[in-house]
């Protein structure tokens, strides 16, 4: 039940908190304004690799025990070291899709942990909180949704809707 191997670093919580923490050491070294380096990004905050189903982007269930003890302390580690991006999880954790959980990115990610860097979707994931998810009526409340739950960024370099409606939203108040 372990999905997307290619973007996950195991069930072990201590060996995926060793090598998350090797791999950020690796791309962000200790200057990441030199031009050798680049800015490293958690994947995927937080529970995406335990959903129910096996199958990736599908809802998990997760206590508070479990997260904390087994999904939070590789990305606790990684803020400390710096990371500098996060790409939050695509599914629903405990039935609250993650891109508009203000709990996850907000009240745990940001004030919990303390991470000051960018939060971006994976693909299409504002959209899917009208089309998957169900929550959004259209792609500005989902837009809406999201920013306050604290996406910084939407990774659909084919569409500038999000930046319409997020420009829209600010200049409706």
């Amino acid at each position: 039940r372990w999905p997307r191997l290619y973007e996950a670093l195991g069930e072990d919580t201590h060996l995926t908190t060793a090598m998350g923490l090797a791999q950020i050491r690796g791309m962000q070294g200790d200057d990441l304004s030199a031009p050798r380096y680049v800015a490293a990004t958690m994947k995927h905050f937080i529970g995406y690799s335990g959903p129910e189903s096996g199958r990736d982007r599908t809802p998990a269930r997760l206590s508070e025990i479990e997260l904390r003890e087994q999904y939070l302390p590789p990305f606790r580690a990684a803020v400390e070291a710096g990371a500098a991006s996060v790409m939050a999880n695509s599914g629903e954790v405990n039935g609250v899709p993650a891109h508009a959980s203000k709990y996850l990115l907000t009240d745990v990610l940001r004030e919990e942990l303390g991470f000051e860097g960018l939060i971006v979707t994976d693909w299409l994931d504002i959209k899917k909180l009208i089309s998957l998810h169900s929550i959004a009526a259209n792609e500005r409340e989902a837009t809406k949704m999201a920013i306050e739950a604290g996406i910084d960024m939407s990774m659909v370099p084919s569409d500038v809707s999000f930046f319409e409606h997020l420009t829209a939203l600010v200049e409706d108040g």
